[in-house]
């Protein structure tokens, strides 16, 4: 199963749940003294509102991802509130309908009661915001931005991954700037699936580059860091022949992963962030600058084949020895790794 489906899976069953609970509580909210059936049917079309309306959010993230890109975000949010309010009407109609037939007494006596319009619209903004701010800022980031747990800078041992793309330069002048960016949107879009299959975390994409993250225990698991740089190059040999009918070009990128501590923290006013910074970040681009002197594709730092217990079959390590890097007075042990 690709990474993408069980990532979709995980969210389709997570938002289900989540709903659920929250229409049980809403029916709760709402039964008459000594009768519980609200409480059931809250539950039962709470989880109904979830599963359709992430079903529908996880389609237009498939096959309607592009025409829905296009609109603009105040007329996107628009259009998605109405439609998630006439789902959640739909599903409140059809739960009394499910009741009616194998507890009619409960709707005779006026135990369960319809979901409002005001709530279902309440709701669906909610859904909206949660859906709209997951793919602005990714999932992971958004939580860490709702719970507050990086509003204090703390330190994490982090493997960071760099990836640069070969001769950026030479193909923002043969594809021109619209071009080019659609070239570029592409390369970041066929690689998710290997970052998510690695369990990696899309941290920032710069210019040309991106930049993936892992907390140490996951990225050292199973070489997770390493696996995921040879699965991406794969990926964009796959679709070898689809860029070139594009762009008459195919992309091919570089690498650099360093493992070490890094101050994760909220950052800024007007628009807030989650920054990593520190030695590790800048240690990592600067490794990423030898791949060019070095002429190798991929280098590794001591640190990270230290962390993780062995690399991943058909993977070989080339020793550099201790290398000097621009702007830092220690030289670090480098590895060249190949398959």
């Amino acid at each position: 199963m690709r990474a993408r489906t069980i990532w979709r899976l995980r969210v389709l069953a997570s938002v289900t749940l989540l709903s659920a609970v929250a229409g049980g509580i809403y029916g709760g909210r709402f039964a008459p003294a000594g009768g519980g059936a609200n409480v059931g049917v809250g539950t039962l079309v709470g989880a109904m509102n979830g599963l359709a309306i992430t079903s529908l959010e996880l389609f237009l993230q498939g096959a309607g991802a592009a025409a829905l890109r296009r609109l603009p975000l105040l007329l996107m949010l628009g259009l998605r509130t109405l439609v998630y309010s006439a789902v959640f009407l739909i599903t409140g109609a059809a739960a009394r309908a499910f009741i009616g037939i194998v507890a009619p007494a409960s709707l005779d006596n006026g135990m369960v009661m319809a979901p409002s319009l005001p709530f279902s619209l309440a709701v669906a903004l909610g859904f909206n915001f949660f859906f709209v701010l997951s793919g602005l800022l990714g999932s992971r980031v958004l939580v860490a931005l709702a719970t507050g747990r990086y509003r204090r800078p703390r330190s994490e041992q982090r493997i960071v991954l760099f990836l640069d793309l070969y001769g950026s330069t030479g193909h923002a002048e043969r594809l021109g700037d619209e071009n080019f960016h659609r070239f570029l949107n592409r390369v970041f879009r066929d690689i998710s699936d290997p970052v998510l299959t690695a369990n990696g975390e899309i941290y920032r994409y710069i210019g040309d580059e991106i930049i993936v993250t892992w907390t140490l225990a996951r990225g050292a698991r199973d070489a997770a860091c390493i696996t995921c740089f040879f699965e991406i190059a794969d990926a964009l040999a796959d679709q070898h022949d689809d860029y070139l009918r594009a762009f008459n070009t195919e992309p091919r990128l570089r690498g650099a992963v360093h493992a070490g501590t890094v101050v994760v923290g909220e950052m800024g006013d007007l628009k807030r962030e989650i920054v990593l910074l520190g030695d590790t970040m800048n240690t990592t681009a600067r490794i990423e600058e030898m791949c060019r002197s070095t002429g190798h594709n991929f280098l590794a730092s001591a640190a990270v084949l230290s962390a993780i217990s062995r690399l991943p079959p058909g993977v070989k390590a080339e020793p550099l020895g201790d290398v000097p890097l621009r702007g830092r007075e220690a030289d670090i042990k480098l590895f060249a790794l190949t398959r």
